[in-house]
């Protein structure tokens, strides 16, 4: 009867390291998955946005896809470079056909966007009539303040 007894006790016992065991496991894995679940959400967040901003430029007439035509669509806001056949411009905000806007920083911690347009020459630096686009979100990760992008590219040539 004691050796049941006794049995039944280490039974118990290790049932309880197991428990604790299992509860341990969760409560340690459980943050780290909370992260990876946020990260991956700002990761399709951007890379969404840099989709919506390339397909935007698609629509445009080829000869719109400059600064001022991207300015006038509300796809940019400043210009950071302008070269003969390159030039590069930023956004915080893009508007959104039938009116509103959408804002980078609502999902994404100091994020912003830039769309890199290159004009593609012959050696003798004449056009064409392709161009690579490259859209670029940036932004901070909340809890590490790492900076994290996402880049779209494409191509768009002249039908003239």
């Amino acid at each position: 009867m004691h050796r049941q007894r006794g049995s039944a006790f280490v039974e118990l016992l290790l049932a309880v390291l197991l428990v604790t065991l299992l509860v341990l496991s969760i409560t340690a894995v459980t943050p780290m998955t909370t992260r990876m679940q946020t990260q991956a959400q700002q990761y399709s967040y951007a890379t969404n946005l840099a989709q919506t901003v390339l397909e935007r430029i698609r629509t445009l007439d080829f000869n719109q896809i400059t600064f001022e035509g991207l300015q006038q669509n509300g796809l940019a806001q400043s210009l950071t470079l302008s070269e003969t056949n390159h030039f590069i411009a930023s956004f915080t905000t893009i508007s959104v056909p039938g009116g509103g806007t959408i804002n980078l920083n609502t999902n994404l911690r100091n994020a912003i966007g830039t769309i890199e347009v290159f004009n593609l020459t012959t050696n003798n630096n004449i056009a064409i009539g392709l161009k690579t686009i490259f859209v670029t979100i940036r932004w901070q990760e909340p809890r590490t303040n790492r900076w994290q992008q996402v880049q779209l590219a494409t191509s768009v040539a002249s039908l003239n």
